[in-house]
This record gives C-alpha cells, structure tokens and sequence, in this order.
C-alpha cells in the first residue's frame, strides 16, 4: 500500500498515479521530461494515460461542461471562442459520461 500511496496524487479532477514519468503528459507539455513530479498545473486528465475519474470527481466535470454550455449559448460570444470552446465542451462531457457509466457498471 505505502509504494502505491507515493504514486498517487490526489486532484479536485482527478487522481494522478504518477508511476511514469514518460508517460505523464503534463511533463511533455511542459518539455519537463525528467522531473520526480507531476506538474497539477500542467495537468490535462482527460487525455493523460495516468490520470483516473471516479464519482468524487464527477460534479467537478458536471460543472466544467455546464459553464462551456452557458458560454456556447449566449449569441454575442465570439464565434472564435466558441471553435475554440467546443472541443473541451467534448472533452468534459465524455469524462462525465465515462464517470457514470463507470458507476453504473459498478466500477469505481
């Protein structure tokens, strides 16, 4: 259990198990390959092989995505801003829909 707790680093959005530096794509966007750490502020869990959502996590996602639909809504937002939005609109909803169709699998 003590080897497993040194990997794991607990975020509002997710859980980062940062067993593998190669792999941590917060250090690839940072072109910090070899640091002993994950950077959270780098941190992109929808797309990072390391990171895991669980229900915790979920009102988190919930949110992130209401606030791009509210923005995506209102006709005088710029339309370069809406392109620009719409990709992490998607993002966001695919975790949620992975959160709970995870727990209602029974998975956590």
């Amino acid at each position: 259990m003590r080897q497993q707790a040194k990997h794991l680093h607990v975020q509002a959005a997710n859980y980062c198990w940062f067993r593998d530096p190669s792999k941590a794509l917060c250090l690839k966007l940072a072109g910090t390959p070899g640091a002993d750490r994950p950077l959270a502020g780098m941190c992109d869990s929808a797309r990072c092989p390391q990171a895991t959502h669980h229900p915790c996590h979920l009102p988190v996602w919930q949110s992130q995505a209401a606030n791009h639909k509210v923005f995506l809504a209102k006709p005088r937002f710029p339309k370069g801003e809406k392109t620009r939005l719409m990709p992490e609109l998607e993002r966001a909803q695919r975790v949620v829909d992975e959160i709970i169709a995870a727990s209602a699998a029974g998975g956590e």
